[in-house]
């Protein structure tokens, strides 16, 4: 899962991927919220249940995001985002 998002999103897949789902989060819970009529074909409890379980998504990856915005692992840090910089962090290659 881990590579398959690196190749989506790039080195900072952690930062990207959480910060994509606090915002679809967030717009879900504001639209369901905003709008009722998208969810009528659902039973009753169902709004309830999609907009409290889209704040808590939100709030969660939202601290996810926050947490991994400005980490070790983002450009600058101690993974490289383009080839110049592999070559300065590794100038003989990763086999030595």
């Amino acid at each position: 899962m881990k590579t398959m998002l690196s190749k989506i999103f790039g080195p900072n897949w952690r930062s990207s991927s959480s910060g994509i789902t606090t915002v679809v989060a967030v717009c879900t819970a504001i639209a369901i919220h905003s709008d009722p009529s998208l969810v009528t074909f659902l039973p009753d409890q169902a709004e309830t249940y999609i907009v409290g379980m889209s704040k808590l998504i939100a709030v969660v990856s939202g601290i996810i995001f926050a947490l991994t915005v400005k980490d070790a692992n983002v450009t600058g840090g101690t993974i490289a985002s383009t080839t110049e910089a592999q070559e300065r962090i590794h100038p003989h290659g990763d086999n030595i």
